[in-house]
């Protein structure tokens, strides 16, 4: 029996998500309104609402009491700082040890090979607010990661005398080791002579015998067969470059040089920029800064740079369209891109 259809229900509620479910930044009001509409349609449910640790500085500054006062109370938990996997790995591993039911719109993609279950019917219940009618909750199954996983095979290394390697042992390569060994060949066979040349050295041999030799008849005296000629070593090309000439191939420029340059002469390193979100990238997100020329150029903000603590995800704290003020970081002049910081 599903735990959907179990007497006793037992709920972990992923409380980030349900926080910001159609918004930007996360609202405790919306995550108590999903957690008491859910109570309503299973009263008999035991719920346990699961945040994020940097979900009370990411709140309303209006609101950030009463996430402390309801922590503290035991009706919200946090994962301890720097746990792996941060908040969903903590949900993750609450809902598997009570065998209970996810609340939550996330697929938990990196977690399919670790907690098969999500995939069974009933672990899994999503939910949005709707106009007018409140939130609906319905079972769901979580969406695959496209890229599957593939066995790795393990490799059996023991040492000459029979030991098993351990951290820091150097292996060196069969293959590697043979090659040392194993001398190289020299050739051994004399090298055919040429025709022309075996017929010289009968001459030789004939030169040898007393002979007189006569104007019309002179003697031919045989000249040696060359001596080969000793093989040039070719230099060989490199086959890759060096790491430095490697990695200035991938650093293509971002902005055009004039727009650019004419960015640094307005601004210095710790000064204020306006800028206009356009895009978001898996660790920050695109700034367009426009010029005096009328011209833009794009800058870069990390989601390192968006707020103390950082934030998940650019998105939670920036939205496409926004004109916000940054701080100028730093400026990478080889890729023509700066680096701004959100104030």
């Amino acid at each position: 029996m599903s735990p959907i259809r179990s007497s006793r229900l037992r709920v972990v509620v992923d409380g980030s998500n349900f926080a910001t479910e159609g918004r930007v930044t996360p609202s405790l009001a919306q995550l108590d309104e999903a957690v008491r509409a859910f109570i309503d349609e299973h009263p008999s449910a035991e719920v346990i609402v699961v945040a994020d640790a940097s979900f009370e500085h990411r709140v309303a500054p209006n609101e950030r009491a009463h996430f402390k006062g309801a922590e503290l109370a035991g009706e919200i938990v946090t994962p301890p700082a720097g746990a792996i996997g941060r908040g969903d790995a903590f949900i993750l591993k609450i809902a598997d040890r009570i065998k209970g039911v996810v609340l939550s719109n996330d697929s938990f993609q990196e977690f399919h090979d670790e907690y098969p279950w999500l995939f069974d019917e009933g672990r899994l219940i999503g939910g949005k607010p709707v106009k007018g009618v409140g939130w609906v909750f319905t079972p769901r199954l979580p969406v695959r990661n496209t890229k599957t996983s593939r066995p790795v095979k393990k490799l059996s290394v023991t040492l000459s005398d029979g030991a098993k390697p351990s951290i820091g042992t150097t292996l060196t390569p069969v293959k590697a080791a043979k090659a040392k060994k194993v001398p190289a060949k020299v050739p051994t066979k004399v090298a055919k002579v040429p025709r022309k040349a075996k017929k010289s050295l009968k001459v030789v041999e004939a030169e040898k015998k007393p002979a007189k030799a006569t104007k019309k008849s002179p003697v031919k005296v045989a000249k040696a067969p060359p001596k080969p000629k000793k093989a040039t070593k070719s230099v060989e090309a490199p086959a890759s470059p060096p790491p430095a000439v490697a990695l200035r191939r991938g650093r293509n420029p971002v902005n055009p040089e004039a727009d650019f340059a004419l960015f640094r002469s307005a601004h210095r390193i710790g000064s204020r920029v306006e800028g206009e979100v356009t895009a978001f990238t898996s660790h920050g997100a695109v700034i367009k800064v426009v010029l005096k020329n009328g011209q833009s150029i794009e800058c870069y903000a990390p989601t390192t740079s968006l707020g103390t603590p950082a934030p998940a995800r650019a998105r939670d704290v920036l939205k496409r369209g926004d004109r916000r003020t940054f701080r100028l970081v730093t400026v990478d002049a080889e890729r023509r891109i700066a680096e701004l910081a959100l104030l």
